[in-house]
């Protein structure tokens, strides 16, 4: 095996182990013995990789701003089907999301990589967005990014959906809202 897949093999072992004790007990708990005897790896090699049970979290959230930024590669984008789009990609997800949304750490997430996630959704091409980026788009974008992440958090709060129809409703009429008002202000 080479080396880069032993050191994802092992973040991923991590990652795991959180998510798994997340559903246990709170994050605030959750130790780095617990971390190494639940994902099987050493002290040294959690040190190594991460140092505090945050950079767990914040590697995980980059992957999957990653793999949602390949995945919106290709498609037609338009404001209707940006949300069905968002769910369709965060549903096979749900339960990790709800965990997080029980936690409180959801938010402070997405707050804290709000930088890293516009500067990702700003190399999406859609076609309400000019070429060049401005300060208007990049606003646009932190404002609907925060909207439809407060509005999961308080969606997965609750007993988890057994469908994506309401949530996509909310986010696609929430999402032409702000573009309207984006469109007459800008």
């Amino acid at each position: 095996m080479t080396r880069i897949k032993l050191i994802n093999q092992s973040k991923r072992a991590f990652t795991e182990a959180l998510m798994t004790l997340l559903a246990k007990e709170p994050f605030a708990k959750i130790t780095v013995r617990q971390l190494t005897q639940e994902s099987g790896y050493s002290r040294r090699t959690y040190y190594r990789y991460f140092g505090s049970k945050e950079a767990i979290l914040n590697d995980l959230f980059l992957q999957y701003l990653a793999a949602y930024y390949q995945y919106l590669q290709g498609k037609t984008i338009t404001v209707v089907e940006l949300p069905n789009l968002f769910l369709n990609f965060i549903w096979p997800k749900r339960e990790a999301i709800q965990l997080l949304v029980k936690q409180n750490l959801l938010l402070s997430l997405i707050t804290s990589n709000m930088k890293t996630i516009v500067e990702t959704l700003l190399k999406v091409k859609v076609p309400w967005r000019k070429e060049l980026a401005n300060t208007a788009d990049t606003n646009a974008l932190i404002y609907s990014v925060g909207g439809f992440c407060v509005l999961l958090d308080a969606i997965f709060r609750k007993e988890l959906p057994t469908s994506v129809k309401p949530i996509s409703a909310s986010m696609t009429s929430a999402l032409k809202e702000i573009l309207q008002s984006y469109a007459s202000n800008g």
